[in-house]
Formats: structure tokens, sequence, C-alpha cells
């Protein structure tokens, strides 16, 4: 997948941080790569290769997106695609269920732009705990959830892919330099 440094693809990356789908042992291999790639590489990307701090590499992306010229039409989508994030981090299993749908909730309350409203999620859960956690009502749920957010989780999964190919790059190199 060819990515292009442009405000499209720093939503997306903005939304993957913000979600801690990724961390600079993703993104830093990838600036290197832009970094080397462009004769004048964006600033934005010079920059984000300094920093490990969660915080400022959101600051410097969400800088970069609401610089000028202002983009307004990807804005929609990004709520979206933060669940599919938080998805992606249930199905690795770095997140439960319980914390997904929690987690989802939560940032829908807080946004108000999801395609599914607060109370969708914080049901399911109640189902959920109302159940002791049973793995049916897990797999139905998700089947559920995958249906209303197939779309977006799919377009995340395939960015988040390359990104891991990265951290594979930087893990590798660190126990290399660690000999």
């Amino acid at each position: 997948m060819k990515i292009e440094p442009n405000k499209e693809f720093a939503c997306k990356m903005g939304i993957m941080l913000d979600s801690k789908l990724i961390w600079y042992k993703h993104f830093h291999p990838f600036c290197d790569d832009i970094i080397l790639e462009y004769t004048n590489p964006p600033f934005w990307i010079i920059e984000l290769a300094t920093v490990r701090y969660q915080g400022s590499a959101i600051e410097i992306v969400n800088k970069y997106i609401h610089s000028e010229p202002c983009i307004t039409y990807y804005n929609s989508k990004l709520f979206d695609q933060y669940i599919a994030c938080l998805y992606i981090k249930y199905d690795r299993r770095e997140i439960s269920w319980a914390s997904f749908l929690l987690e989802s909730g939560q940032y829908a309350d807080s946004c108000e732009a999801v395609k599914e409203p607060c109370e969708y999620f914080f049901e399911l859960l109640t189902e959920y705990e109302a159940e002791e956690f049973n793995i049916e009502v897990e797999h139905k749920q998700r089947e559920e959830i995958w249906g209303k957010f197939r779309g977006e989780i799919h377009e995340m999964q395939e960015l988040y892919d390359v990104f891991r190919e990265y951290f594979k790059q930087y893990t590798m190199k660190e126990r290399e330099e660690s000999k």
C-alpha cells in the first residue's frame, strides 16, 4: 500500500494515535522512509520522527490537519474509524470485549457523531455484563458490530497492516542493537 503523507492520511493516523492503536515504534520507521523518499519531506513528518511521547505525536498530527488549507469533508468519517481502531485492538486481544464496548460508548458520548449512539454500546455492555460475560453473547455482539462497521474496520486494518510492518522493523532493529 502506497501512503501519501497528505491530510486525509494524517486524519487516519491521528485516529490511530488517539486510540493508541499505534505509537512511536510504528511511526518512526515510517517517518524515516518518507524522509528518505521525498526531496522535501513534509515538516510534520520530520517533527513526528523525533518524538516518542504519544501526546506530542497527536499534537503534531493535529496541528498539520488543522493547518491551511483546512479540510472539513473528511471529519465525519473519523468518528466511525475510531470505533474501528478499538475493534482492531479487541481483535488483537489488546483489550477485552467489555473494554471495547465501554470505550466505544464513552467515545460515542463525547463526540456524538458515531453512526451508533453511545446508548447502543452501553446497552450491549449491560447485556454482556448481565450474561456474566458469556462467550456466545460476545460472539453475537461482535458479529453485529462487524456488520455495522465493516467498511471502516477494513479501511483501518489495511493501514494498520502497513504500520505493523514498520513496528516489526523497529523491534528487529532494537534486538540487533542490544546484542
